[in-house]
C-alpha cells in the first residue's frame, strides 16, 4: 500500500515488548526486571513496523527461543508522548527451550498476582492468553495468528520445493508480518525463495501474478507454486534493485512507456479478468461509492491522531457531487478502463536492461492514468532523482504518448489533469475496503493511508482543472 509505515520523530525512543506465548499452554514468557516482572523488550534497529525479522533474531540471541511473530498488537506513537512503543505476539515453537536466566511462564490468572513495570500490558497478555487456541478467531483475523497456521505453511513450502526437486539449503526466515501478509523466505539450491501469504479477500493477487507472468514474462517471473484458495504463493528472488534508488528519469521513462503499452492490451480483456475475481473499480462503480465512502470515513476517522479534523469532516460530505462530476468528465475522453497494478511506484525492479512489476495486492479493474498519477503524485520527491528538476511532465508524457491512439496528446493531458484528484479517491476506496476486511484490533495499522489519501481529496489539495 501507498503509505509509509509510521514516519516516526526519530529523536523519540521506541522500544519493543515481546509477548511470547507458550509452545502448548496458555502462558506467557515473563523476565524480571527491577523489583518486578516484565515482558522481554529492546529497542530494534528497524522501525517499520511490518518488518519482523530482527525481532525473532534478537529473541534466539537474547533468550534462545525459536519464535514465529504473529503480530503487532498494540503501539504508542503518539506525537505528543515522551516515547513510542510497539508489542507484538510471538510463538514459541520449541517446547523444550530453557527459560531465560530468571525467566518464568505465567498463566491468565497468575498475573494478577505480578508486580508489572509496565502495568498497561496486564490486560493485553490476559487477553490473548484467554482466547482459546482452536478456531474462535475472528474470521477477519489475518490467518497466520491461528493456531498451527506457520507449521502448515512450512510443510506445504517443503512439499512444493520437494516436488519441483529443489533442496533446502537453510532454515526458514520470517521476513515480514502485517493485517496484509505474512512472507518468509529459505535458501535453497536455485537461491532464495520467498513465500507470501495474504488474506482471503485479497487473494486476486495470485491470480494476477500468474496470468501476468504468462503474458508478460520479461515483467514477472512465473511463481513456483500457488495456492490460491489459502492465499499462498511461493516465489523465486526476483533480484536487481529498486528503481526508487536508480537516480535515472530515462529509466522510469522506459517502465511507463512499457506499462501504458500493458494498459492498453490488457483493456481488451477486462471482462476476463472480472471474471477471475479482479475486483471493479471502474468510473461508475467509484461514483457508486463515493458517497458511502464519505459517510463512513467521517464515522471511523473523526477525532483523535491519525483522525480527521471537524474541518476536514465537513469538507469530506461536501465532496461527492464534485467527484460525481469529475468522474462524468473522465469518462467523456475516449480511455478504456484496464488492469492496473494499483501500488506500482515503490514495486519495480531493475535488473540490466529488465524490469520487474511485483507486490499485485492492489490489483483492480480502473482507469489507466490512476497508475500514473499514483506515482507522480507521491513516489516522487527529491530522494527519487535529487539531479532532475521538473521529473512529472517527462514523466506523464512518456506514459501518455502510446496513448495519442486512443486522443490526441493535448486531451490526454487533460484527461490527466482531470484524473489526479479521482485517483486519490480510488487509493481511499482501496483503503477502505481493506478497513472493512481485516479486523477491528488492527485497523490502526491501515488507518494513517487512508487519512493520507482522503486529505488529497480536499479542496485545498486538488490541482486545478
Amino acid at each position: 500500500m501507498n503509505f509509509s509505515p509510521f514516519s516516526r520523530d526519530r529523536d523519540r525512543p521506541l522500544e519493543y515488548y515481546v509477548m511470547v506465548l507458550h509452545a502448548s499452554e496458555a502462558r506467557v514468557l515473563l523476565v524480571p526486571e527491577g523489583a518486578g516482572w516484565t515482558l522481554p523488550h529492546f529497542t530494534p534497529a528497524v522501525t517499520d513496523f511490518r518488518r519482523v525479522r530482527h525481532i525473532n533474531e534478537h529473541m534466539r540471541a537474547q533468550y534462545g527461543l525459536e519464535s514465529v511473530v504473529q503480530r503487532c498488537v498494540a503501539h504508542r506513537d503518539d506525537p505528543g508522548s515522551a516515547s513510542s512503543s510497539r508489542v507484538y505476539v510471538l510463538k514459541n515453537r520449541c517446547a523444550t527451550t530453557p527459560l531465560p536466566r530468571g525467566g518464568q511462564w505465567y498463566s491468565a490468572a497468575e498475573l494478577d498476582h505480578v508486580p508489572l513495570t509496565m502495568p498497561e500490558h496486564r490486560a493485553l497478555m490476559r487477553r490473548w492468553l484467554q482466547a482459546s487456541p482452536a478456531a474462535t478467531v475472528s474470521a477477519l483475523q489475518a490467518p497466520w495468528v491461528r493456531q498451527g497456521w506457520f507449521d502448515d505453511a512450512a510443510a506445504w513450502i517443503q512439499a512444493q520445493l520437494a516436488q519441483q526437486h529443489i533442496q533446502v539449503w537453510g532454515p526458514l526466515v520470517q521476513e515480514r508480518v502485517w493485517a496484509l501478509s505474512c512472507v518468509m523466505r529459505v535458501e535453497t539450491s536455485i537461491g532464495e525463495v520467498y513465500f507470501k501469504a495474504v488474506p482471503p479477500f485479497m487473494t486476486q493477487e495470485s491470480v494476477a501474478m500468474q496470468e501476468v507472468s504468462r503474458q508478460y514474462p520479461d515483467l514477472l517471473p512465473a511463481p513456483l507454486a500457488v495456492e490460491t484458495g489459502r492465499g499462498w504463493m511461493l516465489m523465486p528472488d526476483f533480484g536487481g534493485d529498486s528503481l526508487l534508488r536508480v537516480p535515472d528519469l530515462s529509466r522510469w521513462q522506459a517502465v511507463l512507456r512499457r506499462c501504458a503499452h500493458m494498459h492498453m492490451e490488457q483493456a481488451r480483456a477486462v471482462e476476463a479478468w472480472l471474471a477471475r475475481g479482479i475486483p471493479d473499480r471502474r468510473l461508475p462503480r467509484m461514483v457508486h461509492l463515493t458517497e458511502p465512502l464519505m459517510t463512513l470515513a467521517a464515522r471511523l476517522l473523526a477525532g483523535s491522531p491519525p483522525g480527521l479534523s471537524e474541518a476536514e469532516v465537513a469538507d469530506l460530505h461536501a465532496l461527492p457531487l464534485r467527484l460525481h462530476l469529475r468522474c462524468a468528465k473522465l469518462a467523456s475522453y475516449g480511455i478504456p478502463p484496464t488492469l492496473i497494478h494499483g501500488d506500482l511506484g515503490g514495486n519495480i525492479l531493475v535488473h540490466g536492461e529488465r524490469y520487474t512489476l511485483f507486490d499485485w495486492t492492489d490489483v483492480c479493474i480502473a482507469h489507466p492514468f490512476f497508475e500514473l498519477t499514483t506515482i507522480i503524485d507521491t513516489v516522487f520527491d527529491d530522494s527519487v532523482l535529487p539531479h532532475e528538476t521538473h521529473v512529472r511532465t517527462p514523466l506523464r508524457d512518456a506514459y501518455l504518448e502510446p496513448w495519442t491512439a486512443y486522443e490526441p496528446m493535448e486531451r490526454l493531458v487533460e484527461a490527466f489533469e482531470v484524473s489526479r484528484p479521482l485517483s486519490a479517491l480510488h487509493q481511499a476506496m482501496s483503503y477502505m475496503w481493506i478497513l472493512m476486511n481485516v479486523a477491528e484490533d488492527a485497523r490502526w495499522e491501515l488507518e494513517r493511508g487512508l487519512v493520507m489519501w482522503l486529505r488529497h481529496l480536499l479542496p485545498s489539495q486538488q490541482p486545478e482543472g
